[in-house]
């Protein structure tokens, strides 16, 4: 017995040595089998007849909180207002698809910005052909900025390209007032990085080596926080304004970073037709004799351009906004007063929200 023991362990290391080897050979096959190329038949590469040629987009929006994605497409395409239509879809956890028809819809999108959603910014970029939305950077908002306090002889395109890298990366100029003798401020198109403080100002080194301060301020910046100075969250949700305990008045940014400063309340453009609760209408005389009836709140009456007759229409003058750059729809413009319109509160989240200064 005790020498067919030894007999049986041979056996049995054989038998594992053979395990091994044929394990092994198979591993070879596999991973053999796995470089051969694979190649489609009967694809030439082409797009299909009848398909809709479309234009994409995709995006995310600068916030922790779940976006609701009805209520969100149903706002954004209020705004935009594609002339073919656009789809919204969620691809991933945050992440959305914009699909467009026409090309001009997408080039508004993308000139028009920085849009939002409840005072979130959309970081968004055009999705290239072939390419997967899961490999476009979205860490970059293409903004507006205006340089206030330019001195004279440093406002050349040159230089305000070298501001704007010194902003983020520089992208374009506007050049629609270019050559007048004289502007408040100037204006450049920046990529701005939403990991990293927005700049306040800048210090402008002269050739005769004296400085000056040039001050930014941001077209159409949402959401960001008065402490820290980075986009997609207020001060109040910052871990560092709270534990640095200074109070909000000496806080490094503030809502003059916005181009045009806070918002006030609404102005009181209706007054002068809107009857208050239990009040009574007034009677006036309007001409030769002819009674009519008025709100009770003469002393707020919106003024009018020119005369009034029975034909004309009263305009109530409303904020300004800056002229679109190839005359049509979306960037705001200012020097002219516009006839203001109603809007839903739906809508206006999609635009320039403020964000005052509470009272400490």
């Amino acid at each position: 017995m005790a020498a067919v023991q030894p007999e049986q362990n041979q056996r049995t290391r054989a038998g594992d040595d053979d395990v091994a080897v044929v394990t092994k050979q198979w591993a070879q096959w596999s991973l053999e089998e796995e470089e051969t190329a694979f190649a489609p038949v009967g694809d030439e590469g082409q797009a299909e007849e009848g398909v809709e040629e479309t234009w994409k987009v995709v995006g995310r929006f600068l916030t922790q909180r779940m976006v609701k994605l009805e209520f969100m497409r149903q706002v954004l395409a209020s705004v935009w207002q594609p002339v073919r239509g656009v789809q919204v879809t969620e691809i991933q956890r945050g992440v959305f698809l914009f699909v467009f028809f026409h090309r001009t819809d997408v080039d508004y999108v993308l000139d028009g910005g920085p849009w939002a959603f409840e005072n979130n910014a959309l970081v968004y970029r055009e999705l290239p052909p072939n390419t997967s939305p899961g490999e476009v950077l979205l860490n970059t908002i293409d903004m507006w900025v205006q340089l206030h306090d330019m001195p004279l002889g440093y406002t050349s395109q040159t230089v305000l390209e070298q501001a704007g890298n010194f902003i983020g990366t520089f992208v374009k100029h506007d050049d629609r007032f270019e050559g007048a003798p004289w502007l408040t401020f100037h204006r450049i198109r920046v990529s701005i990085p939403v990991d990293k403080p927005l700049r306040r100002r800048m210090k402008l080194l002269k050739r005769d080596k004296t400085t000056a301060w040039v001050t930014f301020r941001y077209e159409r910046l949402h959401r960001f926080c008065f402490y820290c100075g980075l986009m997609g969250h207020l001060y109040t949700f910052c871990i560092r304004a709270r534990d640095s305990g200074i109070p909000l008045e000496r806080y490094p940014y503030g809502p003059d970073m916005r181009a045009g400063g806070s918002r006030s309340a609404p102005r009181a453009v209706g007054d002068s037709w809107l009857v208050l609760v239990g009040g009574r209408p007034r009677l006036i005389e309007m001409g030769s004799g002819v009674t009519g009836v008025v709100a009770t709140r003469p002393s707020c009456a919106v003024p009018v351009r020119g005369g009034m007759d029975a034909e004309e229409q009263v305009e109530a003058t409303g904020k300004r906004r800056r002229q679109t750059e190839s005359g049509g729809r979306g960037t705001e413009f200012e020097g002219e007063d516009v006839v203001m319109q109603e809007g839903s509160k739906n809508l206006s989240m999609a635009g320039a929200v403020a964000q005052p200064r509470p009272s400490s």
